[in-house]
Parts: C-alpha cells; structure tokens; sequence
C-alpha cells in the first residue's frame, strides 16, 4: 500500500553558468504530461485531491509553495518547495495541496500519465472509501 513514505524530496544536480540550468533526469517515472501554475493568489490553496494511476514531480520555479501531502490511514507531511533544483515526487493514490506563499510563485508538475479527469479524487471521503 501506499503511504506518506513514498513521497519524497528529489535533489537534482543545478549548475550556474550564466543563470541556473537545472536538467531534470532519471525520474521515477516516464514523463508522459507536463504543465506548470503560476498566478495564483497568496496564501491561497490549490490542488486539494489525489490521482488514482498519476504519479508526479512538483517542482517550484519561482516563490515558495507548501505542499500537504496525506494518506489515507491519515498519516501526514508537509514539504517547502523554494528551491527550482529539488523536487517533490508524489506517488498514485496520496492526498496533496499547495498553498502558494506568492503570487509570484510557479509551479511545475511532471506527470506519469496524460490527463484523464477520472484519475482524480477530489472528494476526502471519496478518497478514504477508495483505499478501505
């Protein structure tokens, strides 16, 4: 089963050279779906749902994002992405939300899967009678 333990912090390699070139490889997955979000107000949630097939690399590119990350026998992380050089690597079937500390702040998702609005929970108890 799944658990708050398989998410994890994912450090890439950046190298300055004129800027910051940060190559994005040997992910756990093959990349099949990138998008990114950006305007989103201060302090305001996002996300708020769990995938039953996705897997993703949030990474933020600019700004700050908290990201909460749950599964479902409750237990619980939070995560800080500042930092365009680490990732955050969310397997299948955990709860996740990103409050943006900005409105300056974007964020990149890396996905295992093209989208399919089926693959997304976004109900909590839904979310918690699917894994029981």
């Amino acid at each position: 089963m799944i658990s708050i333990k398989d998410v994890k912090i994912i450090n890439y390699m950046g190298f300055v050279e004129d800027g910051m070139l940060v190559p994005v490889e040997d992910t756990p997955f093959e990349i099949a779906r990138v998008f990114y979000v950006s305007g989103v107000e201060s302090k305001k949630p996002r996300g708020k749902h769990a995938h039953r097939k996705t897997r993703q690399i949030l990474i933020c590119l600019n700004g700050s994002i908290e990201c909460l990350c749950e599964d479902s026998q409750g237990n619980s992380a939070s995560f800080t992405l500042d930092d365009p050089a680490r990732g955050l690597y969310i397997p299948e079937m955990i709860w996740d939300e990103q409050v943006y500390n900005s409105k300056d702040s974007i964020l990149l998702s890396l996905c295992s899967t093209k989208y399919d609005k089926n693959d997304y929970i976004t109900n909590w108890k839904d979310f918690i009678n699917v894994n029981s």
